[in-house]
């Protein structure tokens, strides 16, 4: 896992990165140790810690440790600056995470 900062540190500041849960919509479910959502000081490095997750589980599915339909597709994850509420959108281009496109929710 790459450098996170806690919520309590950065609570208006930093990158959350977001999965869609049918049942409660665009969620951070990555939390630290104390039980805390992980937030990141940068995109960048949130976009290494969603490319670091993308690698292990190809790795799973390659070394047959997991099915190949129990990977996860990109479109269920972005980024959200905490700040400024922008919201990135990912895809995965020959297994590289990339942000496509930033939008801001209304």
């Amino acid at each position: 896992m790459k450098d996170w900062i806690s919520c309590k540190i950065m609570a208006h500041n930093g990158y959350e990165i977001l999965q869609f849960s049918v049942c409660d919509g665009w969620i951070n479910n990555l939390y630290d140790e104390k039980n805390k959502p992980c937030v990141f000081a940068t995109l960048e490095d949130a976009i290494a810690e969603l490319q670091d997750e993308f690698d292990e589980w190809h790795a799973e599915i390659k070394a047959g440790e997991r099915g190949k339909d129990e990977g996860y597709d990109i479109c269920t994850f972005q980024v959200k600056c905490i700040a400024t509420s922008v919201v990135y959108a990912l895809d995965l281009i020959e297994g590289k995470v990339l942000v496509c496109h930033e939008f801001t929710y209304q």
